[in-house]
């Protein structure tokens, strides 16, 4: 099994909770501390196709509690294979089973962020295989 080497400290507990973009930094700092050093958050035309990137891995962060459907996946699918990276989905809410499973069928990792305790948990098992050995490089 690969070990991870983790960068930084975990992002802090936000007790008021974030949404807009403070939710996008907080999830900056969470693919930082997974070992995705370099990533940034999307800016100008970049914008339009994710909140954020690494040089391996595009990052789209949800803020409202509703179950995360099929059209999300299906897009952070399409976009990430057209782009060469790995698409990842942060979501403070739940997901539908069928979300899941399409998610897995596709290779897209979902990750489960609670800003108020300051936790990540994977929402699948790319996710929950990110959670423990981090994010590789390639």
């Amino acid at each position: 099994m690969q070990s991870r080497s983790v960068k930084t400290e975990p992002p802090s507990p936000r007790p008021l909770g974030v949404s807009g973009h403070a939710a996008v930094e907080l999830c900056r700092e969470w693919m930082v501390h997974l070992g995705a050093v370099n990533t940034v958050v999307a800016t100008g035309p970049a914008k339009s196709l994710c909140d954020l990137y690494s040089d391996h891995y595009l990052g789209w962060v949800r803020d409202q509690r509703e179950n995360l459907d099929l059209d999300p996946v299906n897009r952070a699918a399409n976009t990430a294979a057209s782009d060469g990276r790995r698409a990842i989905i942060f979501l403070p809410g739940g997901v539908r089973p069928v979300a899941q499973d399409l998610a897995d069928a596709l290779g897209v990792a979902l990750l489960w962020y609670d800003a108020q305790e300051g936790v990540l948990d994977g929402g699948n098992s790319l996710g929950r295989d990110i959670c423990s050995r981090g994010l590789s490089p390639a």
